[in-house]
């Protein structure tokens, strides 16, 4: 007997199927439905005017297809083996799914990794005491690289495509938004422009020049005339008590006595203490506003010495390394999963001002608000943050530095919803 012949039905809707699939890499598309579970892998790419960031999130068991980690869906792990099972994805993930920009790979470090605990709509951190389950998990990591040109398009190869799933969403989030990608076998590449705030890179404005300050006249010390005047009174003493050549010993008397008078010019200057000055709340203000922003630029490079060497056009002397310290902290405290807040814009509340004694410069307490965005989990997060500080401001190699940041309050403010698009 003849094999039945195929349907033909079924083979176009075969047909129809897998050139959909093929290609949807092409096309922005949402990455899951609302409510369903998250996918076994996904990845994400977070566009910065300075920085570009790579993450995967993973399941353990998914990347069993690449890597031997020796679990099974209900394989246990304990606290004291997360820290090896971290390393161990953390080295095979860094050398996947390389970007280029022009051909050129751009290197990545890993820049955090945590085991995360999936849900429909939000990841959460799982505590790093707690014992997990290998399926109940995923793994978030991610890789950073800084973004020397934004001009310039990116070029992903995703190399991570299971066999048992038709595509992986990766999401692109910028400035403008996030889009999604379904990158498949056939089409596992993406080239994708970043869209980034205008002016993201420029540099900060730089601090209003310094008054004049009035320093007081120099003091000199007549020391030849001094001298003249110790050497007066001994010889003075012997002269009269003797009694010879009174007239000669007089007379040298009067010869070094007006010289003592003439020489009185000549002597060592010791400058007095320049007075302080008096800095209008406004015009404090308006100095803090560009310190402000030089501090928070620094921070922009991923590089330590470029960093110090940024945040010392702003802030002087001793105070360089505990205000670094403590800008840091707080742009990286409120986030558990260890990533840092980029900061975009800042605006000075308030600030009351008061001279410095005895010395120029002044001290202000200020309270300016922060708004930022920090990336992961596959989409950005905005941020606006409140701050209330006393800084002391000091000119140092002739222009307004930081000297002093005493933190007092930082509190988290809710986020307006952005104005609806105008028609």
């Amino acid at each position: 007997m003849l094999a039945p012949l195929p349907n033909p039905i079924l083979i176009a809707r075969q047909v129809v199927v897998i050139l959909v699939i093929a290609i949807s890499g092409t096309v922005s598309t949402p990455g899951q439905e609302q409510g369903a579970a998250p996918a076994a892998l996904s990845g994400a790419l977070y566009l910065d005017a300075w920085q570009i960031e790579k993450e995967f999130l993973v399941s353990p068991l998914a990347l069993q297809e690449w890597i031997d980690l020796g679990l099974e869906p209900d394989s246990e792990i304990r606290p004291e083996e997360k820290d090896d099972l971290k390393t161990t994805i953390g080295n095979f993930l860094a050398g996947k799914c390389p970007v280029t920009i022009q051909d050129e790979p751009l290197v990545f470090t890993l820049d955090r990794i945590h085991f995360i605990e999936p849900d429909a709509t939000e990841f959460s951190i799982i505590d790093h005491d707690a014992t997990v389950t290998a399926r109940d998990i995923r793994i978030s990591a991610i890789y950073a690289t800084p973004n020397f040109d934004p001009r310039q398009a990116l070029q992903v190869f995703w190399d991570l495509l299971p066999d048992d799933s038709p595509f992986v969403t990766v999401k692109v989030a910028d400035a403008g938004g996030t889009r999604n990608f379904n990158l498949t076998k056939f089409n596992p590449t993406l080239n994708i422009r970043g869209r980034y705030r205008s002016g993201a890179r420029n540099s900060p404005p730089t601090p209003p020049p310094l008054p004049a300050l009035a320093a007081a006249e120099p003091f000199r010390i007549p020391w030849l005339s001094l001298a003249l005047i110790i050497i007066i009174f001994p010889a003075g003493f012997i002269i009269f008590r003797a009694k010879e050549n009174l007239i000669i010993r007089l007379t040298l008397i009067g010869l070094i006595l007006p010289a003592a008078i003439v020489f009185k010019g000549v002597g060592i200057p010791l400058r007095g203490k320049t007075s302080s000055i008096s800095i209008s709340d406004a015009a404090a203000a308006r100095i803090l506003d560009p310190l402000l922003r030089g501090v928070y630029h620094s921070f922009n490079y991923q590089n330590r010495d470029q960093q110090y060497e940024e945040l010392d056009k702003v802030a002087g002397g001793e105070a360089l390394t505990p205000i670094f310290l403590e800008i840091q902290r707080t742009l990286q405290s409120r986030e558990r999963d260890g990533s840092r807040v980029r900061v975009n814009d800042l605006r000075i509340e308030s600030s009351k001002s008061s001279p410095l004694p005895k010395r120029p410069g002044f001290q202000a307490l200020c309270e300016w608000e922060v708004s930022g965005r920090v990336g992961h989990w596959g989409h950005f997060h905005d941020r606006l943050n409140l701050y209330r500080a006393t800084f002391v401001v000091e000119p140092v190699e002739q222009k307004w530095k930081i000297t002093l940041l005493t933190l007092h309050d930082r509190q988290r403010t809710p986020v307006p919803p952005p104005a609806p698009e105008s028609k």
